[in-house]
């Protein structure tokens, strides 16, 4: 479980983060979405405990992993000693199969790898301490269809799991198949929009309702800028 208590944080005169509230419980998917400098990864960095919060507070039940952006790994040593380094970390044990289809890359240099074989291992990483809270930070960023439909299943699974998944993404087709609620950010209070509140849609009128609704919220922060640059 995890919770956050109207927190707020600020790199400078303007907050970036302001009284942001949501209980994400056992089994739920939260998209953290908004235009780019909207706070999305300072929110899930506040949660990770890289930042502390300047009001407010954060509860977390359970063990928590996150999945960077970035490609976080020892590009120059193998999958299983990038596994075995980070289970090491966990104090976990490393399987011994590999998941996500990884077993047979067990011995490849990291950097020999594709850009969503590369995520996998990220992922795999991440979940050696079998934790309850999963942040992932963008993780389709940059990748194919392909992959993005491997991890929506991927996304499925762990929720039937019972984890609680933090996820930060822009594009709907990407987590509407697995999402249970939507947090966006902008220049005006977050905006929150649930699964239930489509409950009946086809896929393609999901993806359509959520694309509206993200447009619409994105011009309205858009028009916020704009009338406090011109008064």
């Amino acid at each position: 479980m995890i919770e956050a208590n109207n927190i707020s944080f600020s790199y400078g005169k303007g907050s970036l983060i302001r009284d942001i509230q949501f209980q994400l419980n056992p089994g739920e998917c939260l998209i953290l979405t908004g235009p780019n400098g909207s706070g999305k990864s300072t929110l899930l960095s506040l949660i990770a405990g890289a930042l502390k919060p300047q009001s407010g507070s954060i509860r977390i039940e359970g063990k928590l992993a996150l999945v960077p952006q970035g490609v976080a790994l020892f590009e120059d040593m193998s999958v299983e000693d990038n596994l075995l380094f980070f289970a090491g970390l966990g104090k976990a044990r490393l399987p011994e199969a590999l998941p996500f289809g990884l077993e047979r890359y067990r011995k490849k240099r990291i950097a020999d790898l594709s850009g969503g074989t590369q995520k996998r291992v990220s992922i795999a990483c991440a979940l050696l301490g079998d934790p309850a809270n999963l942040l992932l930070d963008e993780p389709c960023a940059g990748l194919d269809i392909a992959y993005r439909e491997e991890l929506a299943d991927l996304m499925l699974e762990l929720k039937q799991e019972g984890r609680c998944l933090l996820y930060v993404a822009h594009e709907p087709a990407e987590y509407a198949p697995f999402y249970d609620k939507l947090l966006f950010l902008g220049e005006d209070s977050p905006r929150f929009f649930t699964a239930e509140d489509l409950a009946g849609a086809t896929p393609h009128e999901t993806i359509d309702r959520i694309t509206e609704t993200y447009r619409r919220l994105c011009e309205e922060s858009r028009k916020e800028v704009r009338n406090v640059q011109e008064s």
